[in-house]
């Protein structure tokens, strides 16, 4: 699966690169896997960096291109700064 050896498909989601909300796409080039559990930034934490970033777009804190260019380039360091901690609150 995804060209990882043994994976358990329930371990991972397919998940976006950009989520659709700040207009990120469907394309094969936007997606990856993401494992749910295999460290301790994974897709939960991703997830909820998503959420973040769509709710500081809505109420205008944050434009729409910063909020795709930095979860692009590197989402965790964008988790970091818009939660202001250097690891992922526990899930």
């Amino acid at each position: 699966m995804y060209g990882i050896p043994d994976a358990d498909p329930k371990a991972y989601e397919v998940d976006y690169l950009i989520t659709p909300a700040p207009g990120g796409s469907d394309d094969i080039a936007n997606l990856w896997p993401q494992s749910y559990s295999s460290t301790v930034w994974n897709a939960r934490v991703k997830d909820a960096l998503e959420g973040r970033l769509r709710d500081l777009v809505c109420r205008g804190y944050l434009d729409l291109a910063t909020a795709q260019r930095e979860i692009a380039t590197d989402w965790i360091a964008a988790y970091k700064k818009c939660f202001r901690t250097q690891s992922p609150d526990p899930q």
